[in-house]
């Protein structure tokens, strides 16, 4: 057979390049063609839902993360919408015919709105956070290409107050405090139904936006007499981290909860990550005078029950059982991190270490932790002097969801403490112990109170100073505790009593006991029997703290607004305030006289104008026959 000549051969494998080559463009004009098909319908229904979007707006739409309010429903954190105006340069025809209504409607000149169209991005943001009216005239205009953004945007509108216990959120999720505590009771009703069918109703409620919303036990009136102590006391010390709070003795929740430096959670993240640390939960050397009081209570625990107990200081070494202690530092929260629903995280383990102040001979303390968190040493000594209840500092009240003017509960978040964490009579033994360690303050209080030192294991010379004071108020029988904290380098908390933090602490502690009663039979939370049995009593002078005394607290209480109660409402928060009612008309209260924010007085007019509800037309109630 005779050879194909080269050009021969050169010329088939051009022609076939040449087919190849074009059957490949084929493929890929048809590939582009359906490419473009495709993003043309997905935008068609992109347009279409926005469109649906615009056209059906729901005005009760329901907020995705609920409202955190104080006891007395005083907002703390919020969700509201905000509404922003972007285009779609591609669906714009004509510039003109948008720009002119727009810049009338946004008050925005025209060279600014054509500027922002000529920076050639297929999505220019032209306003955001529009009021409502500019936004229904822009819904009328229905500009093609033009586009209305909805997002909900978290709001604290008590600022740095309370911040490390609120917490913040972002994109609808909380990172921190009571905030990140809402994440798991948001989830953990998310599946279910709105159905209010099989939920307990929580009477009289306030009108506001429907969704779930979280209660807290937490009282902005006293929060605000502990802001203001710490920011008088912080700005005579600088550079030093100083803290109170207020709790509940008997159930652990959290009145008050304040610390300098804070932050403010609306602007969270243009602060530095340490500011976030909360102090309360930083641990510190125990100071030797709680050493001594948890050493002499392990010593009641052990010697509990025998028919003549020694005293703690008369008591051989042989005679003490170390397992009951390590058993009674479990019970009491002391060697671990108990469930608090306000912090975010177990804390950073310290670098620090004790320091002893240069002694080679420490003092035998055993068992007993050596470093602590305030709250551990807060939660020990309140579960040691309250009879043994296994009581944890805690935040959060009730979660309900509100629909139509409505409240019903969906979860109780307080929960009865365990009892007999401590054998028989050692409680009493712990609050005559934690009496004579301490110094007696005003309203049959007494403080205990101490101080110490930690360094840096690689740094010698880097000493930090804590101080801690707790006080119980009063101390035979506690109702509140309250709980001081200091550290800082080279920090002193002052050797006279009236010089330290507890010290000048003493002078609110009047105010905090009377606004606590007050605002408790405000509330309706005690019953009859509750306020004859509490034992505020006497002042350390024998004064007796008599209703003139709540008298001139509530002088220095704003009058609370009425807007939206039920008159039943009104007058079971108006009971125990000496003033005279008058009532107008009949439903829910629709205005007051005096305004909200008027300091009352004795024999004050106060004057109530009801008007019947405006409930949602769709909502029916449901129909309870009545038994015959």
């Amino acid at each position: 057979m005779g050879k194909r000549s080269r050009l021969r051969t050169q010329s088939v494998r051009r022609r076939w390049l040449i087919i190849l080559i074009l059957l490949l463009s084929m493929v890929l004009a048809g590939y582009a063609w359906y490419e473009k098909e495709q993003t043309q319908l997905i935008w068609e229904q992109v347009r279409k839902v926005v469109r649906l979007g615009k056209d059906q707006f729901s005005t009760d739409q329901e907020i995705t993360r609920g409202t955190i309010y104080d006891r007395n429903y005083k907002e703390l954190a919020i969700s509201y919408e905000r509404v922003s105006v972007y285009t779609n340069i591609r669906e714009i025809e004509d510039v003109n015919q948008v720009i002119a209504p727009l810049s009338s409607i946004l008050e925005t000149s025209e060279n600014d709105l054509y500027d922002r169209v000529g920076e050639g991005r297929l999505r220019v943001w032209l306003a955001k956070d529009i009021s409502q009216d500019q936004e229904d005239e822009i819904r009328k205009l229905d500009l093609p290409g033009v586009y209305l953004h909805r997002e909900y945007i978290r709001y604290y509108p008590q600022g740095e107050s309370a911040a490390h216990l609120v917490g913040f959120a972002e994109r609808d999720s909380g990172l921190s405090g009571i905030e990140q505590y809402l994440n798991k009771l948001e989830a953990r009703h998310r599946l279910k139904k709105d159905d209010t069918s099989d939920l307990l109703q929580m009477g009289d409620t306030r009108p506001g936006v429907d969704g779930r919303h979280l209660i807290l036990t937490l009282d902005l009136k006293i929060q605000r007499i502990l802001d203001e102590f710490l920011k008088q006391f912080a700005a005579s010390m600088h550079g030093i981290k100083v803290g109170a709070l207020v709790m509940e003795a008997d159930s652990g929740a959290l009145i008050a909860y304040d610390q300098v430096p804070s932050f403010d959670p609306n602007k969270f993240h243009t602060y530095p990550e340490p500011i976030f640390s909360d102090l309360f939960n930083e641990k510190i050397a125990v100071p030797e005078p709680f050493k001594i009081f948890l050493k002499d209570l392990s010593l009641f625990e052990s010697q509990a029950g025998l028919e003549n107990p020694p005293l703690p200081w008369s008591v051989v070494s042989d005679k003490r059982k170390l397992g009951v202690q390590l058993q009674l530092w479990n019970k009491l929260g002391a060697d671990a991190q108990p469930n608090y629903d306000f912090i975010s995280s177990a804390g950073i383990e310290p670098t620090s270490i004790p320091y002893n102040g240069g002694l080679t001979k420490k003092r035998d303390f055993e068992t007993v932790p050596e470093m602590q968190t305030p709250l551990q040493l807060l939660t020990a000594v309140t579960r040691a002097v309250n009879g043994g209840a296994e009581v944890t500092p805690h935040a959060g009240e009730r979660f309900v969801l509100r629909k139509n003017q409505q409240e019903f509960l969906l979860e109780d978040l307080k929960s009865e403490p365990k009892k007999g964490l401590l054998l028989d009579g050692v409680s009493e033994q712990a609050r005559e112990l934690f009496r004579l360690l301490g110094v007696p303050g005003p309203l049959d209080s007494s403080v205990l109170q101490g101080e110490s030192t930690t360094y840096k294991q690689d740094r010698p010379e880097s000493l930090t100073h804590h101080f801690l004071g707790i006080a119980l108020l009063p101390q035979k029988k506690p109702e509140l505790v309250l709980l001081l904290t200091a550290s800082g380098p080279g920090f002193q908390a002052g050797n006279k009593q009236d010089l330290s933090l507890t010290g000048k602490a003493m002078n609110m502690f009047g105010s905090i006991v009377a606004l606590q009663r007050v605002m408790k039979n405000l509330s309706d939370m005690m019953s009859p029997k509750e306020q004859e049995d509490t034992n505020f009593r006497f002042s350390t002078d024998g004064r007796q703290l008599t209703e003139r005394v709540l008298e001139q607290a509530v002088l220095e209480t704003e009058m609370v607004s009425f807007t939206g109660m039920s008159l039943r409402k009104c007058l079971r928060l108006l009971h125990s305030i000496d003033v005279k009612i008058e009532i107008k008309g009949s439903g829910r209260v629709v205005s007051q006289q005096p305004p909200p924010g008027t300091k009352l007085k004795p024999g004050t007019k106060v004057v109530l104008i009801l008007e019947q509800d405006a409930v949602d037309a769709a909502y029916k109630k449901p129909q309870i026959s009545e038994p015959e």
